[in-house]
């Protein structure tokens, strides 16, 4: 039986309106296996960094917000006011890896421009199985930092799985995102301040090519044994969708060879059978698959080791007002 391992609040609401058939198979007999619930998800508000972006006008700074995608942000404090010492992180995050760091970056950050009062750099974050995920990084000496993706990048590329088993593949948590883990690596690693968790008041996400989204929802499984696991889903009328994108990632045990997996939307091969070890993602268009009231999503695993595989679909979206 297929069990929901994490809540946010309106997500098994949400789920009640999203999934036609939102119940196990084996509690209700009469109904297919692709009317499970996937065994991971996720439900998140987007909120505006309104401070945010006109700091970024008003004070000359230089937020690439034309450039930017999905996003994470915080503002540092240091009690009176925001701040952060610009200094302190560059020195860190441009520094090779030392004994002080959590194991989540892989390599020295790489510098896309700076200026006295702000950097902009991109990371490199580690993924599952020594995979590595690569995202950018903002911050400037008024305390904002935001971890983006470029725009155009697929929004589930946020999925940070490092922390998933690949010998017993069930995805538990898939609130840790490697936007995330970047802001960590200012807030926690270079300032020596108390790591962000999922739930911290101040936590944003933000999508900045959609201003009017204003929630999304992960949806993510996982596989160790040769097999498909299916979902099914429709998007209610009140809903306008801005994005769908899926991440699909192939890991292997230890001397073995990595599973073949793919990952099918409506049927369609979405991710491309794949045989190597690594993390792949692809933006669905919904339009392309015509005016169907219900999808489908479905990874598939062709051979069975001692590897695994996961797929993840987002849904970037927002409500009627």
């Amino acid at each position: 039986m297929h069990t929901i391992t994490r809540t946010l609040s309106r997500a098994l609401l949400f789920l009640a309106v999203l999934f036609p058939l939102p119940v196990a198979a084996d509690v209700n007999p009469g109904k297919a296996d692709a009317d499970v619930i996937p065994n991971g998800y996720q439900q998140v508000r987007l909120s505006n960094p309104i401070q945010a972006k006109s700091s970024a006008q008003g004070e000359d700074l230089a937020f690439p917000s034309d450039s930017a995608g999905f996003s994470a942000y915080y503002r540092v404090s240091d009690g009176s006011s925001f701040s952060l010492d610009k200094s302190r992180v560059d020195d860190h995050i441009f520094s090779p890896i030392g004994p002080e760091d959590t194991g989540v970056r892989t390599a020295p950050a790489t510098l896309v421009s700076i200026g006295a009062n702000y950097t902009v750099a991109r990371v490199s974050v580690d993924n599952i199985e020594d995979t590595v995920s690569t995202v950018n990084l903002y911050y400037d000496d008024e305390g904002w930092v935001v971890s983006y993706l470029p725009s155009g990048a697929p929004s589930s590329q946020v999925w940070q799985a490092r922390r998933e088993d690949i010998e017993n593949p069930t995805v538990s948590d898939i609130s840790l995102t490697t936007l995330l883990d970047t802001l960590n690596l200012v807030i926690d690693e270079a300032l020596g301040g108390t790591a962000i968790e999922t739930d911290e008041d101040g936590l944003g996400y933000y999508h900045w090519q959609f201003p009017d989204a204003d929630s999304f929802l992960m949806m993510a499984v996982a596989r160790r044994d040769e097999g498909e696991y299916p979902v099914q889903f429709s998007v209610p009328a009140s809903l306008t969708v801005a994005e769908v994108s899926a991440t699909m990632w192939i890991t292997q045990g230890e001397h073995q060879q990595a599973p073949c997996g793919r990952l099918e939307f409506d049927g369609k091969d979405l991710i491309a059978k794949k045989c190597e070890k690594g993390i792949y993602s692809s933006a669905v268009d919904l339009e392309a698959f015509g005016e169907q009231e219900a999808h489908s999503w479905k990874l598939v695993q062709s051979e069975r080791n001692t590897g695994a595989s996961g797929a993840l679909l987002m849904i970037v979206y927002s409500t009627a007002d």
